[in-house]
Order: C-alpha cells, then structure tokens, then sequence
C-alpha cells in the first residue's frame, strides 16, 4: 500500500515490508538457551531513552525500545514500528504504523504513543544532549487512525526517517513520567522503562549491570539470546581479566597492548570494524575571555581570548601528529580524521584530508596572530572514557608546549566531564562524536544554537558563524539527493576552513569473545547483544 516517493531522492531510502535485519545487528530467529554476559566500557547512566544521545544510551536501549525506523550500518532507514510511508508533499509525510505490537506491560502499540513520544522528548529536564534535534522539524503530527498518520514538518526535511530513527517510542501512559521513573527499571519494578524492543528489564543497576530477558510478547523475530546481562567494566585489566576468567562471554574496547596475546590464545577470537565517530578538540572560540586561557607564568595579561583567532585554532592544528598517535600511541587501531564522518560515508566531502604535521607553520600562525610567546591553556578530557583518552590529551598537550605554549592537561570522569562541558566549564576539551548522516555532526556540533529548531544541541562552546549557519539550514531542507550531498559536503569544507572543531581520528572498534561466539561491529560505537550470537 505505501510506497517510497522517489521524486525527490529521499537520502534516507526506506526498504517497505517485513523487519529488516541490520548487519552487525542481527535478530535471528533461534533463541539461545542460557545467559550471554558482555564486559563493556560503556557505562549506561539511565533507562530514559530521551534523557541523553550518547554512546552508552543508544547502544543498550535499542535492546528495550523501538523507533519508527531502525538504521542499517551503511545508515539507511528501515521499517521498523512503522511499515512504510509516502510523501505527500515535501511538507507532509504519511507513516503507516505496524499492527499487532505490544509494550512490555500488554498495552497496545498505537499512533496516541507516538504522538505522546515526541511531545515529551523536548521536555526531559537536565539532557546533557537532548533528542529534540530529531524532532524539532515536525509541527505536528495528524493522526489519521490509530496505525496511520501523517507528519507535517515546518521546513522540508529528507531525512526525517532517519531522524525518527533515534527517538524510541515509549506508552502514551508514561509519557509524563520522569527520568528517575524510568531509572526504577520496568514493570516488575513498578518503573516506567517499558517498551516495545525484543528485551525487557529485569534489573539495572546504575554504574554496575543492566539485566535483561527475552520478552514473550515481541512483535519481531525472537531475539538470539535469552537473558542478557551488561556489566560494565571500566578499567581495561578488569576487562580482559574477566574474559580470560570466563566471568563474561566477550568485551569490547580491547587495548591494542592486548591484541596480540588474545589473538595467540585458541580459547577466543578478536574481531574488529571501523567507525562513524570522530576523536575531536572543541575551542572556546566564542567569549572575550575564557576560564582555562590566560598568559604564561610571569608574562603581561593577554589581549582578549587567542582561541577566537582562527590562525590560533589552525595552528594548534597543524601541531598535531595525527600520523605518529594513530601508529605508536594507538597501534594502529585508529585512522586519521579530516571531518566528522570518515569520507566512505555518503555526504562526506572527497576533497579534506587530514591536516599534516606542520610545526613550522603553526608557528608562523602564532606569529602572525600575534601569539609568538604562546600563552596558557588547559586541556579537559575524560580519563575514563575512551581507550586511551588521558594519554592522547598528553600527547596532544606536549606538541602544543612545543610551539611555546603551557600546557595543563586536566583528565575529568566522564560522569562529570560532559555536565561541565555543556555548561562552559572549559576552554579546550577533547570528546568523541558519532553521527549517522553527514549533516547531524554541523548541525548539533557547529551551528549556533537554536533550541527551537533543534540546531546546536551538542555545541558546548557556543559556537556561532552566519555563513557556516546558512549553508546548514540550505543543505538541512534540500530535498534533492544529489544536490543534498553537495551542499553537505560544502558545509564540512566550511567547517575545516573555519576550524570550528579540530578532527583527530576515527577510533577502529575492538571486540574479543569465546571461541565459540562472533561479533559483528557497528560504526557507531556500540556493544549490545545483537552484535554477538554463536558460531554456526
């Protein structure tokens, strides 16, 4: 009945008809007696899948919700609670919602829970990152009948599957509970993280273990697994101990130092995949004066914020051996970066390559900025985050002194780290970002923030540039795929040109399991249950 409206080249290019497995997310039909026990570095800090778009959030909820639409691993929209749509108008968008799907709880999957979802998710109090960006271009939403609707948008928007892919449907019932509801766990607990997904809660423990079975009502393929439990380990040796001890079945993030033995022991398999997320290094190129930049000790106060010079922030830069970190500080487990996604996705820009190592003209930038002497900055990083997140922001720190700057390097738990990014704490900070669709890394990370439009909604520095702001919004409602890219692609060209954000590299995803088990990667940095099922 519905069909794609190939008019307009939507980017997103929905396949109609039954579920759609996703490579490296596989739900076969087979379910695997017993438990599987993954060691994971990401620490889910909340059940509420509207509270915070992270890593850790993304990677287990999808076990428990489900979107409108789910992204396969080249990013494309598939069915997923919805069927199928068409497009009316560039404006108009109608969404056949699936029939026959349960919540956790027995209530009945309709077009009222989708409606209540997307209201609530602008109004989660607190969101380190809120999810509005997905929703900010519907105006509302007319429900037709309870399995059919039609969105109407305020601009065009082609990727609204896409868009609609990372907002998980809660019941129209829990749609005013809070984030510290949802925090209680499920039904058996009296809490509100209820969904429609193939797993449900049966016990989390925040910082610890989320517990998770098989649901007997899900409308899909049975899931492989049975009960699932997610430990989270955050220190390397623990992680690798408890895979040798067999206390967990598979981890992720394995240290590069810990490849070659596990690959030399027929007990268990290394697997690996490259990613869509970027390693980067925001400034605080927006105020006059800024709370880690200041003179060298002994020197006359500085002039202003050197940050807000775009010669400063190309110098620093190109004092970055990106090279020499992705071969002897990672091993080789990471790729250079030169823009937020790497250039094999689509949308992406053939024409930026990593910058190369130039010392000399950092210099001369300093010179010409009037900065010869340097000045005093502080570098924040997690120090618990990513593989090797407080050596790389050393590393990067001793090549910036070198250019006659002093540098303090400030290494912060990633529990808190991201509150005072978001709230301006930093001058400089180092972070990872991972996006499906070449535009989401500018929208959220570089265009000045608009909260009513969803642009900005991970710009922690309050970045701000009019040209920069319009090429996003041309390229955000070009409905022409073709056209789309090449805007896109102008936008990311902008950006470096700009030195909005420094890219420093793609992270490379590392996983070791039993023998008996393989795991799939995904780009985007998750490790869930989907991801791992037995040899045949």
């Amino acid at each position: 009945m519905f069909h794609i409206n190939r008019r307009n080249l939507i980017t997103s290019g929905l396949a109609l008809g039954a579920l759609a497995t996703l490579p490296g997310q596989a739900r076969a039909q087979t379910v695997v007696p017993g438990t599987l026990t993954l060691g994971t570095k990401l620490e889910l800090n909340t059940l509420d899948p509207h509270f915070f778009n992270g890593f850790p959030q993304a990677s287990s909820h999808i076990l428990i919700f489900d979107a409108l639409f789910e992204l396969d691993e080249r990013f494309v929209a598939r069915p997923a609670l919805a069927t199928g749509y068409k497009l009316v108008s560039d404006l108009i968008w109608e969404i056949e919602l699936r029939k026959g799907v349960s919540f956790h709880n027995g209530a009945a999957f309709t077009a009222a829970d989708v409606v209540a979802t997307y209201e609530r998710v602008p109004h989660v109090p607190n969101s380190p990152n809120l999810f509005s960006q997905f929703t900010k271009s519907i105006d509302r939403i007319e429900v037709v009948n309870p399995h059919l609707i039609r969105c109407h948008t305020k601009e065009p928007n082609p990727t609204l599957p896409g868009d609609l892919a990372r907002v998980f449907i809660i019941p129209a019932a829990l749609a005013k509970a809070s984030t510290a509801d949802f925090n209680l766990g499920g039904e058996a607990a009296k809490g509100a993280c209820i969904g429609t997904g193939p797993y449900r809660v049966t016990e989390w423990v925040n910082g610890d273990r989320l517990l998770l079975e098989a649901s007997p009502t899900y409308w899909g393929p049975k899931p492989v697994w049975g009960k699932v439990v997610e430990k989270v380990i955050k220190s390397d040796p623990t992680r690798i101990a408890n895979l040798l001890s067999g206390q967990v079945d598979a981890i992720d993030e394995v240290p590069p130092a810990d490849l070659p033995r596990l690959r030399d022991d027929a007990r268990f398999g290394t697997y690996s995949g490259p990613s869509s997320v970027v390693h980067y290094i925001a400034f605080d190129s927006d105020r006059d004066d800024s709370p880690f930049i200041s003179a060298k000790d002994g020197q006359p106060p500085l002039k202003g914020n050197p940050l807000k010079d775009k010669r400063v922030r190309r110098a620093l830069s190109l004092a970055i051996n990106r090279e020499l970190i992705a071969a002897r500080l990672m091993d080789g487990s990471v790729t250079p970066a030169s823009q937020f996604m790497p250039s094999s996705f689509e949308g992406t820009s053939q024409k930026l390559k990593p910058q190369a190592f130039d010392p000399d003209l950092a210099k001369k930038l300093l010179a010409e900025a009037g900065y010869a002497d340097g000045f005093k900055i502080t570098l924040h990083a997690t120090g618990d985050r990513y593989p090797k997140d407080r050596d790389i922001a050393q590393a990067i720190g001793q090549t910036w002194t070198r250019l006659g700057l002093q540098v303090a390097i400030e290494a912060v738990p990633g529990t808190v780290f991201f509150g005072q990014a978001s709230t301006q704490k930093y001058s400089a900070f180092i972070a990872q970002y991972g996006t499906e669709e070449a535009l989401v890394g500018p929208r959220a990370l570089i265009h000045t923030v608009d909260a009513a439009r969803g642009f900005g909604t991970a710009n922690r520095t309050r970045h701000s540039n009019a040209g920069i702001d319009a090429l996003i919004q041309k390229a955000a409602v070009e409905m022409d795929k073709q056209k789309r890219n090449a805007l896109t692609a102008q936008v990311l060209e902008a950006v470096i040109e700009e030195q909005a954000f420094i890219p420093v590299f793609h992270p490379n995803w590392q996983f070791a399991a039993r023998k008996e088990l393989l795991v799939a990667s995904h780009p985007l940095r998750r490790f869930n249950a989907f991801m791992v099922k037995p040899k045949a």
